[in-house]
């Protein structure tokens, strides 16, 4: 019985296996075109590197503020804020005179206090300060404005090589300024005119003793007229004054007919207020003023005073500064367009080139000059 199943069995699994396999097979289902694979999702380039300039702005907004010790004056701080805006830098300005401010910085570095990142001030102050190490050498591989060579009409680093101290800007020093309502045109054309008697009391003078500023350049560069002229000049009982204003005020006010080597900024904002000021060039010729500026070692905003440095050798800081200040500027590409007042058209003057740029003794040589015929402070 148990071998009729078995025999069964197998009888209906071969039956089964043969009708399947004889079994029409079932169409594969119609498939359509297989959709493309998505693209992968494009990687970002990786970022460049930050330039060494990059870096600086950086840091220079993080520091977020830069104070100058100035004697341009005020007139060029709202084009130096407005440019400094887009780093988000605040610009703090101090002003005086080139003497007080280079003391202000000596003090500073004494006593290790520094306040100052900037000083801006004539070449004398500026060679002091550099005597004294009180100063930075700038890299001017890493400054843009300063990696073209063709731009200069006077190279910023003319006068020193250290590459501490850069022009950048230049000015004239006025020999002499009269009172025009008092004083006729062209009544002073030489030296020798001031001599005579009738301007006896009627003359003042920028302090030429203290060792800077105008005063003390148009001594050392006019010492060439002689000891024995200046010593007539001397005759002329000629007052010294400290103060930048007051030799300008006072022949702006008639109380002294003409003025020496007057500070050239006063004379211009005179001028230009409407006061009875003249810039009287006299035969010889007239020197030029040199604007410089370095950098304060051990500032407190290294990064930030590189910005500001780089911005005042920029084509459109060299016309902001010069326009506010009426100075010539030290680029070729661009055209002092700003400058009205007749007496400061350079082609009106012969233009004398400043004897002291490079010498450091040469503000000393100056005052020594000067004390000798005009007696000491």
């Amino acid at each position: 019985m148990r071998s009729f199943v078995y025999w069964l069995g197998s009888i209906v699994l071969v039956f089964s296996l043969f009708f399947s396999a004889c079994a029409p097979k079932a169409a594969p289902a119609a498939t359509g075109p297989t959709a493309p694979s998505p693209a992968p999702s494009p990687q970002p380039a990786p970022a460049a590197p930050a330039s060494e300039w990059d870096k600086i702005v950086a840091a220079a907004t993080k520091e977020g503020t830069v104070t100058l010790y100035n004697v341009l004056g005020a007139s060029w701080a709202p084009a130096l804020q407005e440019a400094m805006n887009k780093y988000k830098i605040k610009v703090e300005i101090i002003s005086g005179n080139g003497a007080a401010l280079e003391l202000k910085v000596e003090t500073e570095q004494r006593a290790k206090a520094m306040f100052a990142d900037i000083f801006i001030s004539g070449w004398t102050n500026n060679l002091n300060l550099l005597k004294k190490e009180y100063t930075e050498t700038v890299n001017d591989a890493l400054l843009p404005e300063l990696k073209s060579k063709a731009v200069w009409r006077l190279n910023p680093n003319k006068y020193d090589p250290t590459k501490n101290v850069w022009v950048f800007g230049t000015s004239i020093t006025p020999s002499l300024i009269i009172n025009s309502d008092i004083v006729k045109k062209g009544e002073i054309r030489t030296w020798n005119d001031l001599l005579d008697p009738k301007w006896r009391d009627k003359i003042a003078m920028t302090e030429a003793r203290q060792g800077s500023g105008p005063g003390t350049s148009g001594m050392f560069i006019f010492s060439s007229l002689g000891e024995e002229f200046w010593k007539k000049m001397a005759a002329q009982r000629i007052p010294m004054h400290v103060s930048y204003d007051l030799p300008v005020s006072q022949v702006a006010l008639g109380e002294k007919y003409m003025a020496l080597f007057p500070a050239f900024s006063r004379t211009v904002a005179a001028i230009k207020a409407g006061a009875p000021v003249q810039i009287a060039h006299l035969e010889g010729g007239t020197s030029y003023y040199i604007n410089g500026v370095n950098l304060v070692k051990n500032a407190p905003h290294p990064n930030a005073a590189l910005v500001v440095f780089n911005w005042m050798f920029s084509k459109e800081g060299q016309v902001e500064i010069g326009k506010a200040t009426d100075n010539y500027t030290v680029r070729n590409d661009v055209q002092e367009n700003w400058i009205r007042i007749p007496e400061l058209n350079l082609a009106t003057f012969t233009l004398l080139e400043p004897a002291n740029n490079s010498d450091l003794a040469g503000p000393k040589k100056g005052t020594d000059f000067a004390t000798l015929v005009f007696g000491a402070r």
